[in-house]
């Protein structure tokens, strides 16, 4: 949430947004209007690729990196417990690409391309836990 609405006050400040105050249900809530500057932006946004394909801020990437040198077989078990979540998170996934295969919609071709992404970085995130799985026991069969 908080990166949300400080996105949301730079874009106000920006002017691609304006605020624009209404009640609903009892409570007051803030609405965003995007602007004509703001309409512009997002079409050059939208034209442009994203520099980086995957920033490395997972959690993951960290705890790891801080166990490899410090704790091999702790680097190992973190591995192992990862490749746990991963594959629950496929098996959810594909639950949820069987269900979209039956269902109809105007979203359903978005739909399909956003859980083909998922399930290919749940791969390839699969693939790279065996690869440093694969380091680590090599370096440490040849610190033996």
């Amino acid at each position: 949430m908080g990166q949300i609405y400080s996105t949301l006050e730079r874009m106000l400040k920006d002017g691609l947004v304006v605020l624009e105050e209404s009640e609903g249900q009892g409570e007051e809530r803030k609405v965003y209007r995007i602007t004509e500057a703001g309409l512009e932006e997002l079409e050059r946004w939208l034209a442009r690729p994203p520099l980086k394909a995957r920033p490395m801020r997972d959690e993951i990437y960290v705890r790891l990196g801080l166990l490899v040198d410090k704790d091999p077989a702790r680097a190992l078990e973190l591995l192992e417990s990862q490749r746990r979540v991963y594959h629950l998170q496929m098996a959810e996934l594909t639950r949820a690409r069987i269900q979209l295969a039956r269902a109809q919609g105007p979203d359903r071709l978005r739909q399909e391309m956003m859980l083909d992404a998922a399930l290919l970085h749940v791969e390839a995130d699969l693939k790279w836990l065996d690869n440093c799985e694969a380091r680590l026991r090599a370096r440490g069969g040849q610190e033996s």
